[in-house]
């Protein structure tokens, strides 16, 4: 059980003389919520017989939104995630054995694609620059306070599964609103969508030499997520790790021998993912990370936005699925001659789905590299 969890429910006898709250019972147990109560409320997921949250299941707006997060799962699972995963087993798992960790950068909280193409890793590392946010103590929460909350909570969720990414500038406008502040609610959701349990879950800074170590909210830059996966295939691991870190991956803030830096560093190999990268690392400010991951990664799974193709084609042995038709509008000085002609020349193997910037399955691009 995490402190954070102790500090949102240290409340619970306060309530029950809340005016604003007296159609909801208190919780009979504050201590007893865990991480995996919410990551399985939020996904509309059964919950243990004695989780406290259970006396608010009865509500019209928590009926409403486990229906709706079960459809969302349903058509995420129908409409993309079932292609990704057959498409992964066929191309990307002959060619890569499951890796020790998977760095995710630019990535934000999309840990349900990162876990659907590589299942059972030891440590997923993601990156983003929204914020870490909160979980809430619906007993001190009014019903309708409740419904504003799953139902905002709700149309966050279905934004990005009608894109594949997130737009860090409208995840800024949407975070603040009616009590959903942040990635946490989101990546427990994404925990259980996936297949997993969560086992813990807590707040992390890093000290000096880029070691996690739990601390309050207020200081924290990271999330830590533990977890195990429901049917796990023989051979995965018994713990699985998630970082989330709000940081600067701008040559400014990611430096050698900077914590961050010494968190990645301590953690070599493994696979580089990118999807939605903004074309980042196209640009000069970007190259402490470009050359960082590089220098580093055994295995880059990537879209056209992320490591530019004809530098990544220097340190890794390429194939190269799907068509390149060029970058969106808002993207258009990023074009990649080179890559267009690669395309051109044939060599493109099917991809069954869209990702990244372009959803349609025919204009999409996966490059998977091995390092040479």
């Amino acid at each position: 059980m995490i402190r954070y969890f102790l500090l949102l429910f240290s409340l619970a006898a306060i309530f029950a003389g809340n005016a604003k709250a007296q159609n909801l019972p208190p919780a009979p147990n504050p201590i007893a919520v865990t991480a995996n109560d919410y990551a399985r409320f939020y996904a509309g997921l059964p919950l243990r017989p004695d989780s406290p949250l259970q006396k608010i299941v009865g509500l019209p707006s928590v009926r409403k939104h486990s229906v709706e997060a079960r459809d969302l799962s349903e058509k995420w699972e129908d409409t993309r995630l079932s292609k990704i995963r057959d498409w992964a087993k066929a191309e990307v798992h002959p060619k890569i054995s499951r890796p020790k960790v998977l760095k995710y950068m630019f990535g934000g909280p999309d840990f349900v694609h990162a876990a659907t193409v590589f299942p059972g890793v030891p440590e997923y590392i993601q990156v983003g620059l929204e914020p870490l946010g909160s979980l809430p103590d619906f007993f001190q929460m009014a019903p309708g306070q409740i419904e504003s909350y799953l139902t905002h909570l709700n149309h966050t969720l279905r934004s990005i599964s009608r894109r594949s990414f997130f737009i860090t500038k409208e995840m800024r406008a949407d975070f603040g609103k009616d009590g959903v502040d942040g990635v946490f609610p989101v990546l427990l959701y994404f925990a259980a969508l996936s297949g997993h349990d969560v086992l813990n879950a807590k707040y992390v800074k890093l000290d000096a030499a880029g070691s996690p170590v739990e601390c309050g909210a207020a200081e924290a830059i990271g999330i830590w997520i533990q977890f195990k996966l429901v049917n796990a295939s023989p051979g995965a691991p018994a713990v699985q790790n998630l970082y989330y870190f709000k940081t600067d991956l701008s040559n400014s803030g990611f430096r050698a021998g900077g914590p961050f830096h010494q968190f990645l560093s301590a953690r070599p190999g493994g696979v580089a993912y990118l999807k939605a990268a903004s074309y980042l690392m196209h640009m000069e400010d970007f190259s402490n990370i470009r050359n960082f991951l590089v220098g580093d990664a055994q295995y880059v799974l990537q879209d056209a936005s992320g490591i530019p193709a004809a530098f990544l084609a220097q340190y890794y042995k390429v194939d190269y699925f799907g068509k390149y038709i060029g970058p969106i509008d808002m993207f258009s000085e990023y074009d990649q001659p080179d890559l267009r002609a690669i395309y051109q020349s044939g060599v493109g193997k099917p991809l069954p789905f869209g990702t990244g910037y372009r959803l349609r399955d025919e204009d999409s691009v996966q490059m998977l590299g091995v390092h040479k």
